[in-house]
């Protein structure tokens, strides 16, 4: 099964919320950054969403087995965060580590 490297989007303010739910299901470390959106933001975005300016959120990333991403998605899904969260899965063709 290839791993997958998983981001999911969130507002600044769900951040704790969405890693304590993934460090409860996932053993790999957990990427933090701070992403700026300028413009829109998703076509699919509810109006108080969109973006016309500059919108702040997080982007969060680990890497997962792909058996694994529908357990780490409802544990995302099922965490106490309170705004929307985007995510998505690419896969992992070759990695390492380079001394």
């Amino acid at each position: 099964m290839p791993d997958l490297l998983l981001t999911f989007h969130c507002a600044i303010r769900d951040v704790e919320a969405v890693v304590e739910a993934l460090r409860s299901i996932a053993q790999a470390p957990i990427h933090i950054r701070e992403e700026a959106v300028r413009g829109r933001d998703f076509s699919d975005a509810r109006a108080a969403e969109q973006v016309t300016g500059n919108l702040r959120r997080n982007a969060i990333e680990l890497i997962v087995a792909d058996a694994a991403l529908d357990e780490v998605v409802a544990a995302v899904t099922a965490s106490r965060h309170e705004q929307p969260v985007r995510w998505r899965a690419l896969s992992v063709v070759h990695r390492g580590r380079i001394a």
